[in-house]
């Protein structure tokens, strides 16, 4: 008997949010290609096979941008998905081992909750099943209509089913927890394991394993609900990209445009003008900084890295428009694109350029093979989160309610010439309406370091007084940083009043960095002047 295996993934994403389904059948015998796109925790990696992606707990460990292949084998009344060992790891797996794939989830190519919110009903019920993978602190929930990941407020485990209802809110969809799942317990079923599909003839397919293996889109958050005591999930932010991503994307990006410059080779991907300039752009755009060189250097670059991050280009673009159009003859709109203020802003900022790029990108077909397969699906997958992120922070900017106690926080990758290290910086805006003598500058830092870890550094200024808190994740750390810190007192004696330094050990400010809602401390300050 001829087993079957079809999956049903909506690729696309129509104006209203509806998936077009796109069927692929896999049989016993099929040998798949696949290139990891991101390593996540332990072994498990997002695959791209072309036609679809997936998350697979892999038998063997693998890197990002590695070639891998996939066998599907019948095994008793099931079909199993095997890894095929290459080269050196060939060595490493015992005579007669069987390397399966036992956990493996389809997902779209649209893997954001804002692209489908229009299918979602408020009231609707529906159920979300515990797939086992994880992402920055987030799991995986395949919730029937699409999956997304949630950060889970409630314990969990892998397989178990949760009964949620849709609810709208002023921050857009939630999903709120059913009170019964609280008190009567969630029912379980089994988890995706490659090889859990019945065996079937070519007309049909199990309801069973179409449920299981319904692919759709990834990103929402589960928080407590203070007013059920239940728990609710929300769209959240989608992971901003690494060091180690945008180092692939220069030399991704170095790749194509040396295909386009030397005679020997043929352009796999043949670049109009404007996309040979974007990449030309982007390349200077994500030129790193050296950590160790001059210091007024690295602090311009950094100040480039900030303002040329692509979350300010609407409003220096129309900031730009208004200062030219003060003329006492207004300029045409193809007279504004060539003013060489514009055309500057163009080139440096990155957004429009990541926005070219990706718009190429996603017109280019998935039947590339080798090498170019694996390079165009590299490039889209850092290019897709690189632009989310901006538009993610901006919505954020936008979207929430102005509140003149609450900071808006821009979050920047600094790419610096040690690739293997994140470096981010958090700038905070107070919101709109607040007196100028109470938006103290404040920033804050996340730095990888090799024999410290992950460290945050938040500096808030007040007046002529300074203010620095670190946040480390071993006592040893925090033993070693304030054994030094009375040097930084004193190297910044000439530009504060006072220098105030505090470590402390907290790994979860650390996690929230990206993620967190910043408000004012309750502090209140007493004007004795008279």
């Amino acid at each position: 008997m001829d087993i079957q295996w079809l999956l049903q993934m909506p690729q696309q994403v129509t104006e209203l949010g509806k998936g077009l389904l796109a069927p692929l059948a896999l049989r016993a015998g099929d040998l798949l290609a696949a290139s990891v796109l991101n390593v996540e925790k332990g072994n498990d990696a997002l695959l791209s096979f072309g036609q679809f992606k997936a998350y697979a707990r892999l038998p063997l460990p693998v890197v990002t941008g590695q070639d891998i292949q996939i066998r599907v084998e019948a095994g008793g009344e099931r079909l199993r998905m095997v890894m095929v060992p290459t080269g050196g790891q060939a060595a490493n797996v015992p005579t007669g081992e069987r390397l399966e794939i036992r956990l493996f989830e389809p997902v779209s190519d649209k893997p954001f909750l804002s692209a489908h919110s229009r299918s979602l009903v408020s009231g609707e019920s529906l159920q979300g099943r515990i797939t086992g993978f994880e992402k920055d602190g987030l799991t995986l929930v395949d919730f029937g209509k699409f999956k997304a990941f949630a950060k889970i407020d409630i314990p969990v485990r892998q397989g178990q089913t949760i009964p949620l209802t849709v609810v709208k809110t002023d921050n857009g969809i939630a999903f709120e927890v059913a009170p019964r799942a609280r008190h009567s317990g969630s029912t379980s079923v089994p988890p995706p394991i490659a090889g859990n599909v019945a065996p079937q003839d070519q007309a049909g397919v199990s309801p069973q394993a179409l449920a299981a293996l319904t692919a759709n889109r990834p990103q929402a958050e589960m928080v407590p609900n203070p007013a059920e005591k239940a728990a609710s999930v929300t769209a959240g932010p989608s992971p901003p990209p690494t060091a180690v991503d945008m180092a692939v994307l220069r030399e991704q990006i170095q790749q194509v445009l040396d295909q386009t410059i030397q005679p020997e080779k043929t352009a796999s991907l043949p670049l109009p003008t404007p996309m040979k300039g974007a990449l030309i752009n982007l390349q200077q755009a994500l030129n790193p900084a050296s950590p160790t060189g001059d210091m007024t250097t690295l602090v311009a670059r950094v100040r480039d890295f900030v303002e040329n991050s692509g979350l300010y280009f609407e409003k220096r673009l129309e900031q730009a428009i208004n200062t030219l159009q003060t003329r006492p003859t207004p300029m045409t709109p193809t007279e504004l694109a060539g003013h060489p203020v514009i055309r500057d802003l163009m080139v440096k900022d990155l957004k429009p350029n990541l926005l070219i790029l990706k718009q190429f990108l996603e017109s280019q077909p998935l039947d590339q093979q080798g090498a170019d397969r694996h390079m165009l699906e590299t490039l889209k997958s850092v290019v897709q989160r690189a632009v989310s992120h901006i538009e993610q922070q901006q919505f954020m900017a936008t979207e929430k309610p102005v509140d003149p106690d609450l900071f808006q926080a821009f979050s920047h990758l600094l790419f610096l010439t040690d690739t293997r290290r994140n470096a981010r910086l958090k700038v905070y805006y107070a919101k709109k309406g607040r007196d100028d003598a109470h938006k103290n500058p404040r920033v804050s830092l996340l730095l990888d370091m090799d024999r410290m870890g992950t460290v945050r550094t938040d500096l808030w200024m007040v007046g002529k007084d300074l203010n620095i808190t670190f946040f480390v994740k071993e006592e040893e750390v925090k033993a070693a940083i304030e054994t030094e810190h009375h040097r930084i007192g004193e190297m910044l004696k000439e530009i504060f009043n006072t220098v105030a330094v505090s470590v402390v050990v907290n790994e979860k400010r650390i996690a929230e960095f990206d993620g967190e809602d910043l408000t004012i401390p309750n502090l209140r300050q007493v004007d004795l002047s008279i």
